[in-house]
Parts: structure tokens; C-alpha cells; sequence
């Protein structure tokens, strides 16, 4: 059984596969912490270095992927979930 939990608001989710249980927490954190996750995207030490999607080199803070799009958001959402797991 996995199990996780929302870094802003400390709800957990359990499921049976990691991948499931992050999906869920996700999109919890975009439709109730949308503006809490835009502001840590946005800062400097959070930067992504490539997009985790194209790979494309970045090196500053954005919300949209300059080269493919991808909503740097949800990548980041995606990044700190995965180290709020257990299970």
C-alpha cells in the first residue's frame, strides 16, 4: 500500500500504486492550492535546470516550458509529492 500526503495542507492519500497515489494528490494541490503551488514554482531555488519533460535547458524560474510547453507546475507539484511517499 503506498501512501503520501498534500505539503501544503498535510491530507493523505493512500492507494495501491505510487504513481495513482501522486496523480491524486496533484491534482488536489492544482484545484485547492493552485496559487500556493504557482508561488514555490516561481522561486529561484526551485528552478528546474532542464524540463523534465523535453529536457530542454531552463536554468530560471517559469511556469510554461519555453521549448514543449509542458506546465512546469504540475512537474514541480509531481517533484515534491514523490518525496512526500511512504509505502
Amino acid at each position: 500500500m503506498e501512501e503520501g500526503i498534500c505539503y501544503v495542507c498535510n491530507q493523505t492519500y493512500t492507494g495501491t500504486q505510487r504513481d495513482a497515489v501522486i496523480d491524486q494528490i496533484v491534482t488536489h494541490m492544482m484545484a485547492a492550492h493552485l496559487g500556493h503551488i504557482k508561488r514555490d514554482t516561481l522561486e529561484t531555488k526551485n528552478k528546474f535546470d532542464k524540463c523534465p519533460v523535453c529536457g530542454t535547458p531552463i536554468g530560471k524560474p517559469l511556469l510554461k516550458c519555453p521549448n514543449c510547453g509542458a506546465d512546469l507546475m504540475v512537474q514541480f507539484a509531481r517533484k515534491v509529492t514523490a518525496g512526500y511517499m511512504k509505502g
